[in-house]
């Protein structure tokens, strides 16, 4: 017995003194001398930083959609809305999230969906938004828009 317990003191004494070690290297490793410091660069003139302007604006931000009306239609809850394009151009293949809630208000989700068309600037009212029911008593809330590409002419269904 004695014998086991000299091997497990003698192990234990290794194994502190490579911490010891190990404590001192990082120790010493965040004393080194750092790297001299670059001369001071001399600015003669304020610096001024262009704004990147994007190719592109982003058409979504312009897009706002009216509160829908929802329908039980079988399994399905079919929304009607009026999207209104801010944008001076069409826009299209715009993806919008609609909120659902139970009987009692509580949120049971959320899901989305593709609108396939072309929509000039102003309103447009969109009918047979169709989603499928998560159960006989969900409720269909508002929406709003996540995507949408500018309509280029005669362009064909980007999003197959």
């Amino acid at each position: 017995m004695a014998t086991s317990w000299l091997k497990i003191s003698g192990a234990l004494q290794i194994a502190g003194a490579l911490l010891s070690l190990l404590l001192l290297s990082l120790i010493l490793a965040g004393q080194a001398p750092a790297a001299p410091a670059a001369p001071a660069a001399k600015i003669e003139r304020p610096v001024q930083l262009q704004r990147v302007k994007f190719a592109m604006d982003r058409p979504v931000e312009k897009l706002s959609l009216s509160r829908p009306s929802w329908e039980r239609a079988g399994g399905l809850l079919v929304g009607e809305l009026t999207l209104s394009n801010g944008n001076a151009y069409p826009v299209s293949n715009v993806i919008i999230a609609c909120d659902f809630f139970d009987a009692s208000g509580n949120p049971v989700g959320t899901r989305g969906t593709a609108i396939r068309r072309s929509f000039k600037p102003g309103k447009s009212r969109i009918d047979g938004i169709e989603f499928i029911r998560f159960a006989r008593d969900t409720q269909g809330g508002a929406c709003r828009t996540l995507s949408a590409k500018p309509a280029g002419p005669a362009q064909q269904n980007d999003m197959e």
